[in-house]
């Protein structure tokens, strides 16, 4: 992906992501002068959101060693600055709180979506067997993370 159609699909993700916060918003907090302001209030957040990208993504090109995806850095970056103690830590942490995950998602999850979409003449190649195998890693990540969860409740008590 080119750095041009990576910002621009940045800013329309952006924009989406703002009018599902948005959306979020007036849904759990009611009426529209309430969502304008949650909006604005999120803004800072979503900043600081796309300077953790941006920061992963330039810190991946620059890397000598090109074996692990921007997104890794992203991670890394986003995990950096938001440790207790780092400075600005407690404030990004705060605007970022403002941000609703389901404003955020259901952008992302559209473009999955198409995605898939576009290679629908591959999946259906796969037939039913794909349908088994995703079956499987469902049901299989549902257990595994209630048995993890499961386990730490216990050692817990």
């Amino acid at each position: 992906m080119k750095y041009r159609q990576m910002v621009s699909f940045l800013l329309i993700y952006g924009f989406l992501s703002l009018v599902g916060n948005m959306i979020a918003a007036r849904a759990y907090q009611g009426g529209a002068g309430s969502a304008v302001l949650a909006m604005i209030e999120a803004l800072p957040g979503f900043f600081s959101l796309f300077a953790i990208i941006a920061g992963g993504v330039i810190i991946a090109h620059f890397m000598p060693w090109k074996g692990l995806p921007a997104v890794a850095y992203i991670v890394t970056l986003g995990c950096l600055v938001t440790v207790p103690g780092f400075p600005g830590a407690e404030q990004i942490t705060a605007w970022v709180s403002k941000v609703s995950f389901i404003g955020l998602c259901t952008p992302i999850l559209a473009y999955a979506g198409l995605a898939v979409g576009k290679d629908f003449g591959e999946l259906k190649k796969q037939g039913w067997k794909i349908v088994v195998v995703g079956l499987f890693v469902f049901v299989g990540t549902f257990v595994g993370s209630a048995v993890i969860a499961e386990i730490i409740l216990r050692m817990m008590h």
